[in-house]
């Protein structure tokens, strides 16, 4: 976020950073992730939650565990704060996402979760969960935009959505993360909800897509160019094939081949 101020030629009334890239390209825009770990914390969010926070000294260990299984396995685990304002549960949410589904853990205590294996079976959620991304701690961006669009997809899908912390690239401001499809969308506005939400029952939103959290940046972005081009008026849209044909110009003229994880490099062909 920045503010007019600082711009020559302008007023004083304050100008959001996803304003200010609001012709910026999507596509390919999202860190590979390999496990996504959506632990409940209904406290307020510091800019850098994850690590700032008042969780037990053993909760933050076990976070940090989770983390170093993953990286001595070649996995990226990225954890997330998630909460739900209107959720008057006593008990505490755990959802794991992977490129092989979401699952679901509750527990009535956050040191249950020390006994917790992040691989074990669990209950399967099979229909979108949405993660909108309204940490203004972090950056106002999220909060002045994302809030709006957390109470608007409330009211198509319910408790199917969730408030989180940063998802990274505040500029494309209101993000959301959609699992199991391990889908980041950006611009995703209040007025869209019901649009975003009607895409997203019949797949990915190509028009809103950033890229895929389990495949690598190349692969997002060629994912999102494919599929732009079969639909004309896509050309227009948050791909912004248009741009990103500029920015991948001297490129070798090979497909992409998906990679088989977030760390597989996208490879060409």
């Amino acid at each position: 976020m920045t503010s007019a101020s600082t711009l020559p030629g302008m007023n004083d009334e304050r100008i959001y950073c996803s304003e200010l890239a609001a012709t910026d390209v999507m596509a390919g825009s999202v860190d590979p992730v390999d496990v996504w770990l959506l632990l409940e914390y209904r406290p307020a969010w510091a800019a850098k939650a994850i690590v700032d926070n008042d969780l037990q000294a053993p909760i933050r260990d076990w976070l940090d565990q989770q983390i170093a299984n993953g990286a001595a396995r070649g996995r990226k685990v990225r954890p997330q704060f998630i909460r739900q304002p209107e959720r008057d549960s006593v008990g505490v949410t755990l959802l794991v996402g992977d490129a092989s589904g979401l699952r679901r853990f509750d527990v009535t205590t956050y040191d249950e979760l020390l006994a917790i294996d992040i691989d074990a079976a669990a209950p399967r959620v099979d229909v979108p969960l949405y993660f909108v991304c309204t940490n203004g701690r972090r950056d106002l961006c999220c909060a002045r935009f994302g809030l709006p669009t957390y109470a608007a997809l409330r009211a198509e899908v319910g408790d199917r959505v969730w408030q989180t912390t940063h998802v990274g690239g505040h500029r494309f401001a209101p993000n959301v993360l959609v699992l199991p499809q391990g889908a980041l969308y950006g611009r995703v506005t209040a007025d869209a909800a019901p649009r975003f939400v009607a895409a997203i029952d019949r797949g990915l939103a190509f028009d809103w897509l950033r890229g895929v959290s389990f495949e690598a940046g190349a692969v997002q972005a060629g994912a999102c160019v494919r599929t732009s081009r079969s639909t004309a008026s896509r050309a227009r849209g948050a791909c912004g094939v248009r741009s990103l044909a500029r920015e991948l110009r001297g490129w070798p003229r090979r497909r992409l081949r998906t990679g088989t994880g977030a760390h597989g490099p996208g490879q060409l062909r």
